[in-house]
């Protein structure tokens, strides 16, 4: 599937305001209802867009955020596989991606409070079945820059 110029904008739009009407996309893009819903059938069926979610707002509830690297004893596919499933498991940890450098993961932790982030990082930290060799936690102060999208015509260049 090409990425045009259309594609590119309803991508665009759909990533700041999924719940747009097919209406006002298509007033937006400039194509007709029906062209602009079949695009983004096939935007998903692609998998260009993978899912539609709510952002939820933090601010309006109780929080800490951490970000926390983590380096594995083994860099073997059995420990990486064993990692992935403990965490996998525990509700606080809304992401992990997989690094290189000096630290293996990136998790994203959200908890109630720090006492919850630290009882939840211990009780994995004594996980032997987790591998973890080092862990370094960065408690989130204030967003900066929230994300607001992806540059995608940066990324759809040819």
């Amino acid at each position: 599937m090409k990425i045009d110029r259309h594609n590119l904008r309803i991508l665009q739009a759909l990533q700041t305001n999924a719940r747009i009407s097919n209406l006002n996309l298509s007033e937006q893009i400039g194509l007709s209802e029906s062209a602009c819903l079949a695009r983004v059938k096939r935007l998903t069926s692609e998998r260009y867009i993978r899912e539609f979610l709510a952002e939820i707002n933090l601010d309006k509830v109780r929080h800490a955020e951490f970000y926390v690297n983590v380096a594995l004893k083994r860099q073997d596919a059995r420990t990486s596989e064993n990692f992935r499933r403990i965490i996998s498991d525990i509700p606080q940890i809304v992401s992990c991606v997989k690094m290189s450098g000096e630290f293996d993961y990136m998790l994203r932790f959200i908890c109630p409070d720090a006492a919850d982030f630290n009882r939840v990082s211990e009780q994995l930290l004594a996980n032997e079945e987790a591998a973890i060799s080092r862990m370094t936690s960065h408690l989130v102060i204030e967003k900066t820059k929230p994300f607001t999208g992806y540059p995608l015509e940066l990324l759809f260049q040819d």
